[in-house]
């Protein structure tokens, strides 16, 4: 007796001390097993004495009267006991089991099996178990988890099974940990952004799920807003869903399911972040022009994780037909781009005989990410010029389809130790003229600059220590369609087609001919020192050197009294020079106010002043330029062999220039009208600056115009203001002037070499004027900023961050990949968060030169959003053509944020480009294909 009393006290004591003592937690039956011999502790078992102490083979611990709280009560590495007398053997639990309940704790020390009660926890490894109530079977090694009903009915403490990312809501949980293997009823996961509810859920060693009466939906609500219901569904984690037969369905208010015609006999649902291989289904509709549609119907291919191929067809019944080849591509820490080529056959039989046109688009985008010294980066977007009239997914392009103006560059740039190379393509096309100019290649070599007296030299600082020169070629082959310039005089031999612009492919011969290429070298020489410690004297000089591989000839015809030019194939070279001077200082200047909310007023003035001489390169001594005659009266004109080549002809006339600049930049600072020891600066002008020149060497009109900027911004910089001009300081004498029936004014007039302040003109005559007034509001733009946020506005040019470089309007995505998939889709992202913005842009221009009639040219644009509620926000896009004193094309859009669900509508209310687009998806970009929508364009039948 007094052996069974000792063995009870010494069990209380190894509970009471695991509860309070980490290391003895880390102690557990095994623990006992080692201190009491095995075949001693099944007598102890079967002992009545021992049921007089414990309550008949097991041992019953309340929580709130002998542990505190959420104490654990046992961990360690468990054995089992295979009867009295024989040695324990070894558990396949392969790591510690941590487990505590609120309430209490029932260990059945004969079953081997352990009750608790309320709020329970169970770790093992990466695994943990929540619930109200468990039960463990520690020789079977399985783990059981349920809920309580309360008074009311109400589900207490439902099953949260977690293995390792994936989570699962329960009813009532089974796991084995041996096999690994669950039974699961009622369950409700989420998998990477899709949620999946089951009745009964069974999973595998490999994490596997087969799911009956299974939900598929991306909405996070225990009761989804809609969802796929299938009668089985299997889940591959970080694969895919598949699914027997199923039906979309939708929730009512009544939380009743609502069918939908939407089923198939199968089904399989990519998981988030990859790529699946599938068909894409076409959309069908009706236009004016060519019948009833079917659209972008075709097949995606996930080829890799790297690459993919997007395959679309159009089909019209009128006979049109049309396809688009898609890809996207990426090499993390590399590259990354997409590429697309589009083909449209029109056949309309609106008009007679019908009509026929082939038009194509191809677009690409490359951009490189390394750091390493050579990198490849393309932007691409041209087609035929009638493109955007007959293609049918111009309603999804807004800006292509009111933009006439395309360009294209592509370029290699790489670096050496001495320098750098560049090799590019540009293109240039205009849909409404039709005039395409591309430039393949332009190629651009750089040597780096060298100082080759510095090691000469004691004195860093010395004119010849900071002498340096470098060297710069640049080779270029220009290819255009548009009409050739006329001369001025007769050609008599003149290109019949030189009047009319090419078509670029099937002209491509004359294109070629009308080529230019050329090569251009350049070497800079300069050096510096400073003069009275303010003054900087920057000496220079600058030889250039032109290289063509052709040249023109010139040649009076007397019996056509005209001109024959004669293009000679032959290499040809010319050199040119240059030389001069600039010197600079700064000034600063500072006046307090004192007394005053204003505490200073700072003026920074960069005055600069320079010398250029050049000499006259087309005197017909040095080869390049010839006195030409040009008409039967005996008249000559200058003309170089160059005229009209890619890099011009070296400068001819003797310049001896002297150029004056003076910039200004004023601003003052003030005290806070809330904290009088807080300051801020406030720019009055950013710059202020007037710059002229004049030639010593001319014969005449010495002083070039005098030319003007100012730029400011006002309301915490929202609105910029750039204003500019020139005044041009000579007069003009009225020789005629004449009106046409139409009322318009025709002047003769000549420039008079004589100046306008001579005369009482003041400085000139005001030639143009222009102002630029841009406004971006926001509610940001009303927020005090400090002086450092102030100075960094200036630095970054007022540059507006994207919504991944301001935190305070980026949304809180997961990974880099919604990132990425947001940055290829900008227009599925609404930021509901900006309560609203109104930027708008105006510009205008006034020219008017002597006695002619002054030009105003104006131009208004402007856009914005209103989020009317916090999930629903409008938009437009639009502008205001004052000549013509109407819209130009404009753009209204609705979004609506319905928890898992994006309403968004589009209009183009009128027009040329006057359509609709009603779409409605999943916000997720799992189901995204999963949507309604309802267009119509431009080419449609409303």
């Amino acid at each position: 007796m007094r052996r069974l009393a000792f063995l009870g006290f010494f069990i209380l004591l190894f509970y009471s001390s695991s509860a309070q003592s980490d290391t003895l937690q880390q102690q557990s039956l095994d623990s006992l097993v080692q201190e009491v011999a095995l075949d001693s502790l099944a007598e102890v078992f079967q002992s009545d004495s021992l049921a007089e102490v414990f309550s008949t083979d097991s041992i019953l611990f309340n929580a709130d009267s002998i542990f505190q709280s959420n104490t654990p009560l046992d961990t360690g590495r468990l054995q089992t006991t295979v009867g009295p007398g024989q040695p324990a053997a070894q558990s396949d639990i392969e790591t510690t089991v941590n487990y505590n309940a609120k309430d209490s704790i029932y260990f059945d020390l004969k079953s081997q099996t352990i009750s608790m009660y309320g709020e329970t926890h169970v770790d093992y490894g990466e695994i943990s178990l929540e619930a109200e109530q468990t039960d463990v079977d520690w020789e079977t090694q399985i783990i059981r988890s349920v809920f309580v009903v309360d008074s009311t009915g109400s589900k207490i403490g439902k099953p949260v099974f977690s293995d390792g990312k994936d989570i699962y809501e329960t009813d009532d949980i089974v796991y084995n940990f041996k096999t690994k293997k669950a039974r699961i009823k009622g369950v409700i996961t989420e998998q990477n952004g899709a949620f999946m509810h089951g009745e009964q859920v069974r999973k595998n060693e490999k994490d596997e799920l087969f799911i009956t009466k299974a939900r598929y939906t991306t909405c996070n609500l225990s009761h989804p807003h809609f969802y796929i219901e299938s009668s089985k569904l299997k889940l591959i984690p970080g694969n895919k869903v598949v699914s027997g037969p199923f039906v979309l369905k939708f929730r009512s208010a009544e939380n009743k399911s609502i069918f939908t015609p939407l089923a198939l006999p199968f089904g399989m649902f990519p998981q988030p972040k990859t790529k699946v291989s599938g068909v894409i289904f076409p959309s069908y509709g009706e236009e004016r022009r060519r019948g009833f549609f079917l659209r972008q119907g075709g097949y995606y291919w996930a080829i890799s994780d790297y690459i993919d191929l997007r395959a679309t067809a159009d089909i019209y019944s009128r006979g049109g037909a049309g396809f688009e080849v898609a890809s996207r591509y990426r090499k993390r820490y590399t590259y990354s781009g997409s590429f697309s080529y589009s083909f449209n056959r029109t056949i309309t039989d609106d008009v007679e005989g019908g009509a026929k046109s082939n038009d194509m688009w191809i677009r690409w985008s490359h951009t490189p990410e390394t750091r390493g010294p050579a990198s490849f980066s393309a932007s691409v977007s041209a087609g035929t010029s009638t493109f955007n009239q007959n293609n049918n997914l111009v309603n999804q392009d807004f800006e292509r389809s009111i933009n006439a103006q395309f360009t294209s560059n592509a370029s290699y740039r790489t670096r050496f130790r001495w320098g750098s190379l560049s090799l590019g393509a540009r293109q240039n096309q205009n849909i409404a003229t039709g005039i395409q100019n591309i430039t393949l290649p332009d190629m651009t070599l750089n040597v780096n600059r060298v100082n080759p007296f510095k090691k000469l030299t004691k004195n860093s600082n010395s004119v010849l220590a900071k002498l340096n020169l470098s060297h710069n070629f640049v080779a270029r082959n220009e290819l255009s369609n548009a009409p050739l310039s006329r001369p001025g005089f007769n050609v008599v031999n003149r290109d019949p087609k030189a009047d009319s612009t090419l078509e670029f492919f099937s002209e491509f011969d004359e294109v070629l001919a009308r080529g230019k290429i050329g090569g251009r070298h350049t070497i800079p020489i300069s050096t510096s020192f400073t003069v009275l410690r303010k003054f900087t004297i920057s000496p220079n000089f600058n030889y250039q050197e032109l290289w063509y591989p052709r040249e023109l000839r010139y040649e009076y015809d007397e019996e056509l009294a005209g001109v024959r030019v004669d293009t000679v194939d032959t290499f040809s070279r010319a050199g040119s020079w240059r030389s001069g001077a600039s010197m600079n200082t700064i000034v600063y200047g500072t006046y307090f106010v004192k007394g005053k909310r204003i505490e200073a007023i700072r003026h920074v003035i960069t005055p600069s002043i320079s010398f250029s001489y050049n000499p006259d390169f087309g005197d017909p001594s040095r080869g390049v330029f010839s006195e030409v005659q040009v008409d039967s009266l005996g008249n000559t004109r200058r003309l170089s062999k160059y005229e009209g080549f890619t890099f011009g002809s070296p400068p001819s006339g003797e310049s001896q220039s002297v150029g004056l600049s003076l910039q200004n930049n004023l601003e003052m600072k003030i005290r806070d009208k809330e904290d009088s020891t807080e300051f801020k600066k406030v720019k009055i002008f950013d710059n202020l600056s007037l710059n002229t020149s004049y030639n010593f060497a001319a014969d005449s009109f010495q002083l070039s115009d005098i030319r003007w900027q100012a730029r400011t911004s006002i309301l915490n910089r929202a609105l910029s203001i750039n204003l500019n001009g020139s005044f041009d300081p000579y007069i003009y004498e009225l020789i005629s002037e004449s009106t046409s029936v139409n009322g318009d004014r025709t002047v003769v007039q000549r420039r008079v070499n004589s100046f306008a302040w001579d005369n009482g003109q003041g400085l000139g005559q005001l030639t143009t004027v222009g102002a630029n007034l841009s406004l971006n509001l926001s509610p940001n733009s009303f927020k005090k900023r400090t002086e450092e946020e102030q100075e960094e506005d200036l630095q970054q040019n007022q540059r507006t961050p994207s919504i991944f470089e301001d935190p305070t309007v980026a949304p809180p995505f997961a990974d880099d990949e919604e990132i990425e998939y947001i940055r290829n889709n900008p227009d599925e992202y609404i930021d509901f968060n900006l309560p609203w913005r109104l930027s708008a842009n105006y510009s205008i221009r006034r020219t008017k030169r002597g006695f002619e009639d002054p030009r105003i040219t104006q131009t208004l644009s402007f856009s914005g959003s209103l989020s009317l509620t916090p999930k629903t926000q409008v938009s437009f896009n639009s502008g205001y053509d004052i000549e013509r004193r109407e819209f130009t094309t404009t753009r209204v859009s609705i979004n609506r944020d319905l928890h898992c669900w994006t309403l968004s509508f589009s209009v183009v209310p009128f027009g040329r480009f006057q359509s609709f687009n009603l779409s409605i998806r999943p916000r997720d970009s799992l189901l995204q294909e999963l949507k309604i929508e309802r267009r119509r364009n431009f080419l449609d039948s409303f």
